[in-house]
């Protein structure tokens, strides 16, 4: 190891388990995340988006009634299975005023606040999983 120190060389060795140490804590913080979306979240999002958008959208399968919009907008799981749909996409579509769509670009802004996203996404990454 032409250039580097013994000390270099013991430091790389230290570093080495500490930082796969720290890598894994990292990965094992995401997948309880993961974990944790599946479900309170999921189902506050499902409730949520049925009082919120069930008036124009079918949010589940299993509804009582239709939507008052005649005829209604995309179900929810039918926007779940299309392939530009991320988690991402999703969360900026929330975050906007979504005037831009519907029949005569109508479709209303319904201000959400970041842990009603968060429900909401949990939901739509449940449907697109086919939960």
């Amino acid at each position: 190891m032409a250039g580097q120190s013994r000390t270099d060389t013991k430091f790389a060795e230290v570093c080495k388990p500490v930082l796969a140490a720290a890598m894994l804590l990292v990965s094992l913080a995401f997948s309880t995340r993961a974990e944790a979306v599946s479900g309170d979240q999921i189902a506050a999002g499902r409730k949520f988006a049925e009082r919120v958008c069930g008036a124009c959208h079918v949010v589940t399968q299993q509804r009582d009634e239709l939507p008052v919009l005649a005829p209604p907008g995309p179900s929810f799981a039918v926007l779940a299975q299309r392939p530009a749909l991320t988690e991402q996409s999703l969360r900026e579509f929330l975050g906007s005023n979504h005037r831009n769509l519907g029949p005569a670009e109508a479709m209303p802004n319904p201000r959400l606040v970041d842990y009603q996203i968060n429900e909401i996404v949990a939901y739509f990454m449940s449907l697109k999983a086919g939960k």
